[in-house]
């Protein structure tokens, strides 16, 4: 029989080969030829309600799966309105194919309807962005995609097709209905010199530091564990990595995150070796500028342009994580001095302990908020945390026991990826609870994703720590004029909100009936917001970098 196939088909049938589990898009008539082929080929299309937020949603999908994320937007705005989805997976380095639709061939250059040159905006804000105009093509440009994404540090990747290619007969459909996986990233080993250099380094290090970054995440070792007890390590885990190895262990030194972590800027002033690996020094680690003067620097990453970034290694090995942890678990075991070890360690231990608040008649401290959440969750939930002021309180107090379950909306500094983070986790894992933290202004972004995960049977639980301001900038205004402007917001009823997106609401107003709600929610397995009226106080993170 003649398997028949156009470019929409074309292009599903090579994203299920590339692993792709959602395609998130938002209506439009010019991808209908992919909304077919999504559903003749059995590839599940989630329908949002705006297209950043299902940009959003195949990003977190990804940061959860390892797996690349695929969004589908129509031609104009509706590429537009992915540009800072992308730019924030820039930022981010996560993995994410964006097919933007163009008006027909025949219409180019002649302003048709909602038609835009939309290809400068998408090159300034991901890796790689092109057109293809030719329906046979298709996969030669969507491999190419695929190698650009995954080249050095992942990140998203835009193509455009105009809609008379989207329609347009495949030749080759046989081949293209039975298309392989495209190849696995390869990731570079340790060299001989490199490890020999890296045995020398371990022999002489007694205060070091462990810093493991999002390329681990992205290449796992099963040895990291080894190396940490083998050589007594403390460590600490930035962004992507988060629950990578167990951060409920003694030897772990808090999130790599110095703005939430006073323990971490000491360690990093007073460690004589740090390991830094599949990472650079950014702005969560002050760009290495806070390192002691005699500090000696193992950075590990595939990506050579992220070496020596900020900060000059003093090793710079260009590999990928599993190659470098191979090596270091064969090492001669370091012998660091346990004295400073312990004391770092045991430093954590109280500043993790001593940021519990307490409440008072303007409703209870977030930190407290956080903690009845995240005791009422069960240990596979995946939480979500943004870049506001009460949002900021969580991040020091989560601890991971594995990869894939914290979704840091931080990056770009971008408000707005909350809630469909939240959505786009639930499916990609709808077996694990999912709760998003964001502020009363934050929410407000994109709540009506609700919508979104109620329609396809899915669930995640918002927690609006409500402090009836823009408090991130707020608090800092207070401090340095002694006046604010414009920051208030009125308090909201956001469980009404939630119900009438087809969902549920609580309000709650003390720890029990917190905890309570967040079980009640997870039970009911429908769409929830549990609004939580916290006080307004400035979270360390804040209080620092102001």
């Amino acid at each position: 029989m003649t398997v028949q196939m156009d470019g929409g088909a074309s292009i599903v049938a090579w994203l299920k080969a590339a692993g792709v589990e959602n395609v998130f898009s938002v209506s439009g008539g010019p991808i209908n030829s992919i909304y077919r082929a999504c559903t003749k080929q059995g590839l599940p299309l989630i329908h949002a309600r705006h297209e950043a937020a299902a940009c959003f949603m195949a990003e977190s999908a990804s940061r959860v799966t390892g797996k690349a994320g695929a969004a589908v937007v129509t031609l104009g705005p509706g590429v537009t309105n992915a540009v800072t989805p992308s730019l924030v997976a820039t930022m981010a380095g996560t993995p994410m194919i964006i097919i933007g639709a163009h008006s027909g061939t025949r219409t180019f250059e002649k302003g048709a309807g909602m038609s835009y040159e939309v290809l400068p905006l998408m090159q300034g804000v991901t890796k790689w962005a092109a057109r293809c105009i030719d329906a046979n093509r298709l996969t030669e440009y969507l491999d190419m995609a695929w190698r650009k994404m995954w080249a050095g540090r992942p990140g998203p990747v835009f193509l455009e097709v105009p809609t008379d290619i989207l329609s347009s007969a495949v030749d080759n459909a046989s081949a293209v209905a039975s298309l392989p996986a495209p190849p696995a990233p390869a990731r570079p080993g340790v060299s001989a010199a490199d490890g020999e250099a890296l045995r020398a380094l371990c022999k002489t290090a007694k205060r070091p530091l462990l810093l493991l970054g999002d390329e681990t995440f992205w290449d796992r070792s099963s040895r990291i564990q080894e190396a940490v007890d083998k050589h007594g390590l403390p460590f600490s885990t930035l962004r992507l990595a988060r629950g990578i190895i167990d951060e409920t262990q003694e030897r772990f030194a808090g999130p790599g995150y110095t703005a939430c972590n006073a323990t971490l800027r000491r360690a990093l002033a007073e460690a004589d070796c740090i390991f830094l690996v599949g990472h650079h020094f950014e702005f969560d680690l002050e760009f290495g500028e806070t390192l002691g003067p005699d500090t000696r620097v193992v950075q590990v990453a595939s990506d050579t342009e992220l070496l020596h970034r900020n900060h000059r290694a003093d090793l710079a090995i260009a590999a990928g994580p599993s190659a470098f942890f191979d090596v270091l678990a064969e090492a001669p075991a370091m012998q660091p001095d346990s004295a400073w070890v312990s004391s770092v360690l045991a430093d954590w231990a109280t500043e993790w302990n001593a940021q519990r608040g307490d409440g008072d008649n303007s409703g209870i401290h977030p930190i407290v908020a956080v903690d009845a959440v995240t005791d009422a969750a069960p240990g596979n939930t995946i939480f979500v945390s943004s870049h506001g002021n009460v949002d900021f309180w969580a991040d020091a107090r989560l601890k991971f026991t594995a990869p894939g379950r914290y979704l840091r909306a931080g990056q770009s500094g971008s408000l707005g990826a909350e809630v469909p983070y939240g959505a786009g986790a639930s499916f990609a894992d709808p077996q694990a609870p999912v709760i998003v933290f964001v502020g009363d202004g934050g929410v407000g972004f994109h709540v009506s994703e609700l919508d979104t995960a109620e329609r396809y049977g899915r669930a995640f639980i918002i927690v609006v720590l409500d402090d009836q301001k823009w408090g991130a900038i707020s608090l800092p205004q207070q401090q340095s004029f002694g006046e604010t402007y414009q920051m208030d917001l009125p308090r909201r009823d956001w469980t009404k909100v939630a119900e009438g997106l087809g969902g549920n609401g609580y309000l709650c107003r003390d720890p029990q009936s917190i905890g309570d709600a967040i079980k009640a929610a997870i039970a009911a397995g429908k769409p929830a917001i549990v609004q939580v009226p916290v006080r307004s106080v400035i979270s360390p993170y804040m209080a620092y970098i102001s």
